[in-house]
């Protein structure tokens, strides 16, 4: 539409269009679609599975349409491995007829969430992120450790202590004043009190994080940092609008 077409337009048209324009916007910023099918597979075998399932339900999205398992080994490039197959493994029953009615013949996001600190100390991260793009697999790496992820949802830090996976998990232990994932027990009693009703701004203090690391120019994998911020996002955009927790295209979190 040319600018004197629209100089032409009723009030209610040009507020029409402009409500129209800010959805297609939306639209393409959006990570996921309403309804797409996740497959999240973790390094770990406790807390983040158990996360992902509680961020699932409290986004009422359907476990049919949300795999999320550990990988069948806790290490990034076993973690990646896995998902490939089970990837390929859902779209060969597919074809065989052998899914169930409400089940998606394949899934749209596949998910590895894994650590970089020994990958990191073992100087093979690189080759990791080369297996995840060849394998068609996004990373939702943290490094040191998942830890970090949770370690925002209790406020923004970049703290220069979490030399390891071991330091974020003490430090997440010191800061709630207990244990978070023992067993799945555990993990279920302590991850809905202190970390699923913080997701949201865990999101936003990430991406603070990561505009810190670019400002002052940090080597990739920064430390620390975290890029399940963006997994969230995704699983965020594929929920009913009305059950998202935040808009998909602004960071700011909606009361």
């Amino acid at each position: 539409m040319s600018d004197n077409a629209s100089c032409d337009l009723n009030w209610w048209q040009k507020r029409d269009l402009s409500l129209e324009r800010k959805r297609r916007a939306v639209a393409a910023s959006a990570l996921a679609k309403p309804g797409d099918a996740f497959l999240i597979v973790t390094e770990g075998t406790v807390t983040e599975p158990v996360y992902f399932d509680l961020i699932r339900c409290d986004l009422h999205l359907s476990v049919v349409h949300i795999k999320v398992q550990p990988g069948d080994h806790n290490d990034p490039m076993h973690v990646i491995r896995t998902a490939e197959r089970e990837a390929k493994e859902q779209q060969r029953k597919a074809r065989k007829g052998l899914l169930g009615i409400s089940e998606p013949k394949k899934f749209d996001h596949v998910w590895a969430v894994v650590d970089t600190d020994v990958a990191v100390r073992n100087h093979n991260w690189n080759q990791v992120v080369q297996l995840a793009a060849a394998k068609k697999v996004k990373l939702a790496h943290s490094t040191p450790c998942f830890e970090f992820w949770l370690l925002l949802h209790l406020g923004f830090t970049t703290r220069a202590d979490l030399v390891d996976g071991a330091a974020a998990k003490k430090a997440v232990k010191h800061a709630i004043g207990r244990d978070y994932s023992t067993d799945e027990e555990t993990a279920k009693k302590v991850i809905p009190t202190f970390f699923v009703p913080k997701w949201p701004e865990a999101v936003g203090q990430a991406e603070r994080v990561r505009q810190h690391h670019e400002d002052v120019q940090t080597p990739k994998p920064a430390n620390p940092s975290t890029e399940v911020d963006r997994l969230a996002r995704a699983l965020n955009d594929s929920a009913r609008e009305h059950l998202r927790r935040f808009h998909p295209a602004l960071p700011k979190i909606q009361s």
